[in-house]
């Protein structure tokens, strides 16, 4: 029998609302909303129990966790452990009113599975309202109850990637093996890497981060070709990955990250979600916006 929550600790500086906005690990929490903000509960896996009610004005979490739960892993899914690069990357960008560091990355290994199933079905689909319920049903009942096109395609992969996800292989070579699965390129990939992992090298390319990479003047016309490697370094056609990961090198998660959470504030249409995690989106956007602009010509 699980013990009682009996340690107690308080997070200062961390949005949590921004930092779940893009996380692949969101379908991991039970969101309730606060007058002041949210509580966000880890209710599946072996962090089972973990409870944290987020203050969005005063940036102020508390935390209720196991005694049983190891530091790192607490510092990896609360984000304890990549909150300085975002607050690094405000001081070398010297911006004004950077709220950049109030967002953080959570990502843990132990919860891989969930990442992986998120990216999967997250394909041309609203993540917000039928990722976070496919995923849900996937890890509750091993199968999703859809007859959408993806939420069929995963169905019938499902035991492959859960055999890749148990072999014991590194982070890269497991990433490789996903990719022999159908389904699983290399967006999907580096956005696994990034979530399951916290390796802020790779960075998947959606529609948000290429509009920021098409405008950055590059340094030199290399092209590429994958043969089946994650970095692009043997080159034949124009490669963004190449591009990114040569400008941001480990800020590359991070950058990729903002550009997204500034793509979902600019988005007119929220879903119920959404409105929960951020509130109010006008005091986000103006400070994204202006990061985002001296990135491009960042050297």
């Amino acid at each position: 029998m699980r013990s009682q929550l009996v340690i107690c600790m308080i997070i200062r500086g961390i949005h949590y609302g921004l930092t779940l906005l893009y996380s692949y690990l969101l379908p991991l929490f039970k969101i309730e909303e606060t007058p002041g903000g949210f509580t966000f509960t880890i209710d599946l896996g072996p962090f089972k129990g973990l409870k944290c009610r987020f203050n969005e004005f005063t940036l102020e979490t508390t935390c209720g966790t196991d005694p049983g739960f190891m530091e790192i892993h607490i510092e990896r899914i609360l984000g304890l452990k990549k909150h300085s690069l975002f607050k690094d990357l405000c001081k070398w960008i010297n911006v004004e009113k950077c709220i950049v560091d109030q967002v953080s990355l959570i990502y843990e290994p132990a919860y891989k599975n969930i990442v992986a199933y998120s990216v999967y079905l997250s394909r041309n689909t609203n993540y917000y309202i039928n990722t976070l319920k496919w995923v849900r049903e996937a890890i509750e009942r091993g199968v999703v109850d859809s007859n959408s096109y993806i939420p069929r395609e995963f169905n019938r992969v499902k035991r492959e990637i859960d055999y890749v996800l148990s072999t014991g292989l590194d982070p890269i070579s497991e990433a490789l093996s996903l990719m022999r699965i159908r389904g699983f390129g290399i967006k999907s990939v580096n956005a696994y890497l990034l979530h399951a992992y916290g390796l802020t090298q790779y960075a998947p390319i959606d529609r948000h981060y290429a509009r920021l990479i098409k405008a950055l003047k590059p340094r030199s016309k290399l092209t590429c070709q994958l043969h089946g490697k994650l970095q692009c370094s043997q080159c034949i056609i124009h490669c963004p990955y190449r591009q990114a990961y040569s400008k941001f090198r480990e800020l590359n998660g991070v950058i990729q990250s903002l550009a997204y959470i500034h793509g979902r504030l600019k988005n007119p249409v929220r879903s119920r979600i959404e409105e929960i995690l951020v509130k109010d989106t006008s005091q986000y956007l103006d400070s994204l916006e202006n990061l985002l602009r001296r990135l491009i010509n960042w050297e």
